[in-house]
């Protein structure tokens, strides 16, 4: 199957772990996911779907592979790519192919895995503005199976010959979000310097390029399993049910969490996250913007943080041709029920509340108290960065101060 070629329909595909074939997603009035072999000491396809049944059947996509769907920006690009194909969910798994985020891929009977050629970070960090590299990343890879979802603008691309998967994530802005990749890159390093776990990450000479390390790839390449909480809710949110990743609460994802014996640290670093979450006036940390990393049930943890920027110095249209509108929510309520009856931004003192009652923190004020000097340090760092467009310190700032 080239970039450009699809069979008008796909009835069965190969599922992977890692670069192993575990099992087969057959698709006719439902979706029948069978593994391959009866033995309790391979790996499982998701947290939800072990082996004590060989087989699973449903009217939906399986959650834990709806999780790797492509949405946004990448999805326009691919429906670009085949104007008149209709892409319906499997379609969609075949492109995805054997390099998405987790150790899940995905295989026509009878496709071979693609290599990919390298591209150094180096070359990523030093691009200019006017050599459309970006461009040139997503049309060289998206057809190979090297995208991910999300609504920003992204692509995965591999820098290593000797990792079998792409180990990068590339992401960019857009027009009606400047300076999207270095707002995002000042929250990371804010996380980071307050003790968050992240990625390892890189923001390009010019400041449109945010570089990142996968968090879900050992250094010899080695997958770890990754569930987004909208995957560990049993919701499918892709296209017209993307609304779903909004619905709900904190305190819903830390019950959940409890569910699949998170451990206490483990839940003590999730309160930082949606402190820091917050503190940044991030409206987009919605259910699939937390997750975890496993390599089997009794070894699941916390993934680090991810896709945090300052979305409140954005303006939107709530629909087109409508005013200009800020966003001042969050993503989601803060607690269950009439405790939260909107998704304002909270008060220190209801954060405080949320990391001792709900995530068991002993000191939550100290955590906050730690973010918010991360914050300024960050601030102070980078106030001459020539990275840094003209203006976001100051925006940002602003943003920063009203939760401090």
């Amino acid at each position: 199957m080239t970039p450009r070629e699809l069979p008008n329909k796909i009835k069965q595909i190969d599922v992977l772990v890692g670069q192993d074939i575990e099992g087969s997603l057959v698709k006719d009035s439902i979706y029948n996911f069978s593994y391959a072999e009866d033995s309790q000491s391979r790996p499982v396809v998701g947290l939800f779907m072990p082996r004590k049944s060989m087989s699973y059947q449903d009217a939906a996509l399986f959650p834990v592979m709806d999780q790797n769907l492509p949405e946004g920006y990448l999805f326009q690009r691919i429906r670009e790519m085949f104007p008149k194909q209709a892409l319906t969910p499997m379609h969609l798994l075949a492109l995805a192919g054997t390099n998405g985020i987790g150790r899940l891929g995905f295989l026509q009977k009878g496709q071979q895995r693609t290599k990919m050629q390298p591209v150094s970070r180096e070359q990523l960090l030093r691009a200019r503005p006017d050599e459309g590299l970006f461009d040139e990343l997503v049309h060289a890879y998206l057809g190979i199976g090297t995208g991910i979802a999300g609504m920003q603008p992204k692509i995965m691309v591999p820098d290593r010959a000797t990792v079998p998967v792409p180990n990068l994530i590339v992401k960019t802005g857009s027009a009606a979000y400047p300076g999207l990749a270095a707002n995002e890159f000042l929250c990371m390093t804010a996380a980071k310097r307050a003790g968050i776990d992240v990625p390892e990450f890189d923001l390009s000479d010019d400041g449109s390029m945010m570089i990142l390390d996968r968090f879900d790839l050992r250094e010899d390449g080695t997958r770890l399993g990754f569930e987004d909480v909208a995957s560990l809710m049993g919701l499918q949110v892709h296209d017209k049910l993307s609304d779903r990743k909004y619905h709900g609460s904190y305190e819903l994802i830390a019950e959940v969490f409890r569910i699949i014996n998170l451990s206490a640290a483990d839940l003590e670093k999730f309160f930082a996250q949606v402190a820091f979450s917050a503190m940044v006036r991030n409206g987009d940390g919605h259910l699939k913007n937390f997750g975890v990393l496993y390599t089997s049930a009794a070894d699941v943890h916390l993934s680090p943080m991810f896709d945090v920027i300052t979305t409140s110095i954005y303006q939107y249209e709530r629909y087109p041709g409508g005013p200009n509108m800020e966003d001042n929510t969050m993503a989601l309520k803060l607690f269950r029920g009439k405790r939260s009856k909107t998704k304002t931004y909270p008060l220190p003192e209801e954060i405080i509340q949320f990391g001792t009652h709900v995530c068991g923190v002993t000191r939550p004020q100290e955590v906050l108290e730690r973010i918010a000097q991360a914050l300024l340090e960050t601030l102070q760092e980078y106030k001459t960065d020539t990275r840094i467009p003209v203006g976001l310190i100051a925006q940002m700032g602003e943003a920063w101060e009203r939760a401090m």
